[in-house]
């Protein structure tokens, strides 16, 4: 079983961020868990980098899905999301402030999912704390100057 939080970031902190995962990935191994003097800056950094999810944009987008995956079966809850086949399976979660992602099986309803989220907004970040891996669902593009 594989899972994953994924965040979606402000836009300038993306920016600022990208090429640099490994320091947000850090700051949320922290907000995971912080030391009892920093839990309120801590917070308020966590509420200021990070965008909340509405119901109504992750339920417009989930319904999108279902048309364009042929050979899945899709159940939908409130705030959540199961895409599953006989070999793969993929659970979507919206927290409000995160999404979590649980998985197993092969990775092709894992990566439907990764798909279709970062056509949805480019600034996700998905980590798995488990395996210690942090990376841009729709890598941020560089501004190019003359």
């Amino acid at each position: 079983m594989r899972k994953h939080d994924i965040y979606l970031i402000e836009k300038e902190v993306a920016f600022h961020y990208f090429g640099r995962e490994q320091v947000l990935y850090h700051f949320f191994v922290e907000a995971s868990d912080p030391a009892p003097h920093l839990k309120e800056t801590i917070k308020k950094q966590l509420l200021y980098i990070t965008k909340t999810i509405p119901f109504y944009v992750f339920d417009y987008h989930v319904k999108k899905i279902d048309a364009l995956q042929k050979g899945y079966r899709l159940q939908r809850a409130r705030q959540e999301l199961t895409l599953y086949s006989k070999t793969s399976k993929a659970m979507l979660q919206n927290n409000g402030r995160n999404l979590s992602l649980i998985s197993e099986g092969s990775y092709e309803a894992e990566i439907l999912l990764f798909e279709h989220l970062r056509k949805v907004e480019s600034s996700f970040l998905a980590i798995n704390f488990e395996e210690e891996g942090v990376g841009w669902l729709s890598p941020v593009k560089q501004a190019h100057y003359i």
